[in-house]
Order: C-alpha cells, then sequence, then structure tokens
C-alpha cells in the first residue's frame, strides 16, 4: 500500500519507522515544518500511513527490507518517535545511510535488559541483581536462587507487558501463565526487586553531553503488575535526589554510546541515596510525554527540536519550566466499550491540555495489566501553576467522563477473579465508579 507516492522535491524527506498512534505526533510535527514525511509499519491499518505523505507496508523487524527501501527515498533523518524493540532498526537504518541519530550499537545495548544491566555494571553503577532464564522451567529456581522478592520480566519489550512482580513462590507460579503469553521472546530476566521512588526522566544526548529535561514523579498501582498510571512533572525531590539521578544517568548514556537522541529513562531512588536504572533508551518517551507533556510545562517541543538537530539546523533545548503538568489514564469499568461522554466537554474545561480515548465500539476492557490496556482506555493531562492546582484541573475534568459498558457473563466472571487477585495484593481495580484512585507511589 502506498499514498501520495509523489515527493515533493521542495520539501525534505525524512523516514517515519512505524505508524501507530504513538508515532502521530512526530509525522504531524514534521509536516508543520514543511517536511516530506514517509511513514512505514507492518501493519497496513496503522494510523500513520494515511497521515504520512508517502507510505509503504514493511516489515519494521525486516531490517535489510527497511535498509533498502531507505535507500530509496534518501531521508535526511529518521524522525523521533516512540519505539520499543524496534528502535534497534531505527539504529540499523542510521547507521547504513550514515544519519544523525542513536546508533544500532546503542539500540542493541538498550534493547535487551541483560546487555543493558550489564553494561550499567560494568560502568560502575549499581544495578539489581539478576538471572536468565532460558525457559519456563528455569524461571522459578532463579527467583529462589536471588531471593524474594523478584520481578519478572521479558528479556525484550516495553510499556511494562508481562512485567510482575513477585513476593513468593506461590505468587510467581499463580502469574508465570501469563508473563509467558505476554512476553515476546523466549528469556525472562529473573531481577531482584529493588523498594524506592520510581520517576521518569526525559532528556537529550548531544555530543556525549546529557541534559535532563524533565523528570516526572509516577503513580503506580501496587504488586503484582506496578504499572504507571499516572505521571506528574515537574519530580518533587530533593536537590541531592536530582543531582545524584543526573550523574548516574550521564554516566549510564555514555556507557551505553547513546549519542544524537532525546533520552527516556526510568530510575528507582531508594532510601540509601541510590538511583537504580530501571530501563533507558535513546527515544522519546510515549504515551504523549514528550509529545504533549513535556511542551506544556518546558515551553517548547522536543521532538521538533530534535527534528532540527538531526537535519543540522540549528535546536534549542533550552527549557523555560513553568507551573505543573499531571497527566493520568483515565479509567473505565471492565466490560465490553459502547460509547464515551463528556470527552469534547473535558477539553474545553480551564487547565485541560487534552483529553483522549482510543477505544473502539465492541472493545473489551479488562483490568490494567500493561501500559497498552491502559492507554487504549485514554488521558487526561491537565496543566497548572502548582501541582494541586493541575490536580484540581484534573478532577473536575474527569468528572464530566463517563463511559458506557455493557457487563458480558465471560468478562465479568473474568474480571472479578482478576480483581479478587489484585485487590489481594492492594491493586485497584474500578468496576462500579468513575472516581479515580488515589494511590500512593
Amino acid at each position: 500500500m502506498t499514498a501520495n507516492n509523489q515527493c515533493d522535491s521542495s520539501k525534505l524527506p525524512v523516514l517515519c519507522i512505524g505508524a501507530g498512534v504513538e508515532q502521530l505526533p512526530a509525522i504531524e510535527i514534521a509536516q508543520q515544518m514543511n517536511l516530506h514525511v514517509t511513514a512505514i509499519d507492518g501493519n497496513p491499518e496503522a494510523p500513520g500511513l494515511s497521515l504520512a505523505d508517502h507510505s509503504q507496508v514493511v516489515d519494521l523487524r525486516d531490517t535489510d527490507a527497511v535498509i533498502r527501501f531507505a535507500h530509496q527515498i534518501a531521508p535526511r533523518a529518521i524522525l523521533p518517535v516512540p519505539l520499543g524493540s524496534i528502535i534497534s532498526t531505527v539504529g540499523v537504518v542510521n547507521d547504513a545511510l550514515g544519519l544523525c541519530g542513536i546508533s544500532a550499537t546503542a539500540t542493541s545495548l538498550c534493547t535487551d535488559k541483560q546487555k543493558l544491566a550489564t553494561t550499567l555494571e560494568q560502568a560502575g553503577l549499581f544495578t539489581p541483581r539478576s538471572l536468565v532464564a532460558e525457559d519456563a522451567a528455569a524461571i522459578l529456581p532463579s527467583a529462589e536462587s536471588l531471593g524474594w522478592p523478584v520481578i519478572l520480566k521479558p528479556i525484550a519489550g516495553s510499556g511494562s507487558r508481562g512485567v510482575v512482580a513477585c513476593q513468593q513462590a506461590d505468587e510467581l507460579l499463580q502469574w508465570l501463565p501469563w508473563h509467558l503469553q505476554q512476553r515476546q521472546a523466549d528469556q525472562t530476566v529473573v531481577q531482584q526487586f529493588i523498594p524506592g521512588l520510581e520517576v521518569g526522566v526525559d532528556g537529550v544526548m548531544l555530543d556525549g553531553e546529557l541534559k535532563i529535561l524533565m523528570i516526572r514523579d509516577k503513580e503506580i498501582t501496587a504488586a503484582p503488575f506496578r504499572l504507571p498510571f499516572a505521571f506528574l512533572a515537574p519530580a518533587q525531590l530533593e536537590t541531592q535526589q536530582e543531582q545524584c539521578l543526573e550523574q548516574t544517568l550521564a554516566t549510564a548514556c555514555r556507557a551505553l554510546a547513546l549519542n544524537h537522541c532525546l533520552v527516556h529513562a526510568d530510575v528507582i531512588l531508594t532510601e540509601q541515596g541510590q538511583a537504580v536504572v530501571v530501563d533507558i533508551s535513546g527515544r522519546p518517551s510515549g504515551f504523549h510525554i514528550s509529545a504533549k507533556m513535556a511542551p506544556s510545562l518546558l515551553g517548547f517541543n522536543p521532538l521538533a527540536e530534535m527534528i532540527r538537530y538531526q537535519l543540522g539546523e540549528r535546536a534549542n533545548f533550552q527549557a523555560r519550566p513553568a507551573g505543573a503538568t499531571i497527566l493520568r489514564f483515565l479509567s473505565a469499568p471492565a466490560g465490553t466499550f459502547l460509547d464515551i461522554q463528556g470527552l469534547p466537554a473535558a477539553r474545553h474545561l480551564p487547565g485541560i491540555v487534552a483529553a483522549e480515548s482510543f477505544l473502539e465500539p465492541g472493545e473489551t476492557i479488562l483490568p490494567r495489566r500493561c501500559g497498552r490496556s491502559g492507554y487504549r482506555v485514554g488521558y487526561l493531562m491537565a496543566h497548572g501553576s502548582t501541582r494541586q492546582e493541575a490536580e484540581n484541573y484534573w478532577q473536575a475534568a474527569n468528572q464530566t467522563i463517563h463511559f458506557h459498558v455493557e457487563q458480558n457473563d465471560d468478562c465479568h466472571q473474568q474480571c472479578t477473579t482478576e480483581q479478587t487477585q489484585l485487590r489481594k495484593h492492594g491493586v485497584w481495580c474500578q468496576d462500579t465508579t468513575e472516581q479515580y484512585p488515589q494511590l500512593s507511589d
């Protein structure tokens, strides 16, 4: 499938690897910058294919095919977009075409959790003890060897898919089938659980120097899933914590060969004063954090500035932070989605930056276990002069949004069983009201 194959020679060509919902903002920004955008994706229904000036269906994991196609269109840059393991393709294409951006070496280290941990440890950073289970039978013995509690993670992946925290053996065995079904690779990383305050970080790595743009607090569900459902910026940290975090991430970026790219990281700040890198990659943050949350707080759009930098133009990453921004997932009762009301009205309320839902009629809503399921229900973003003002704006807008959901016996039984198990472990799941929970970190 192609769309508008004729390239406008008056516009500089750029390539967007991936054309899903998360890639739409970068495509739109590039078009607003008068660039000619070609988008590729393995899914012929990906919405970015029709939005882009030129599109092609290409298997993004087939790096040889992507390189051949990229040579045909000769892009000046690969657009910075949120990607999981597919970011490895971006690195390979950058190297093959000599483009400014993340390298194949860096993407290889960032997308393999065991390589990531080994590299950070060799750089002198504290990393949780971990073992790689080559098959399902090795997962429990690995956990017992490390000592409880542990976290199970697919060796490659993103968005908390397949990630589960286990306090003891019976809990691991209970959630192991779900983990195995969710993981996209054959190996599991069994990792020591590190308690502490988890924050998200957005930065940019230019000429070997890291610049922190935004640090976000998170609201996270309790075990077993530990899924972030809200992001609040700026984070409320002490100066010493910020300095430790920045020093740790600068060391990590250099060790991972990250350069000429935006940086997304998740970090745990322990009571012992350590900054533990949980995840890091040379890409923008997803869930509209880089696309919409960062601009509302910083006074500039990191995606637009990164595109300028990659094209060799002057870019300005000087933040002008003002106020506070909250991005929180919406919550819907379990069942079959029929309709949503109040979303357009919410968008026009004071302080609301964005409000979206991606549910389609007939779609089944189940308890949140990974980022994708929460993202499908939607999000609400509010900005205020203080965090409390932003929170007040968020709550007022949330009260206007109502999901219409049809219960069915199979879904109700499945959700009731899951909710019972989740509540046993302190996880909140909505099944009756629209009031959003206030959970501590």
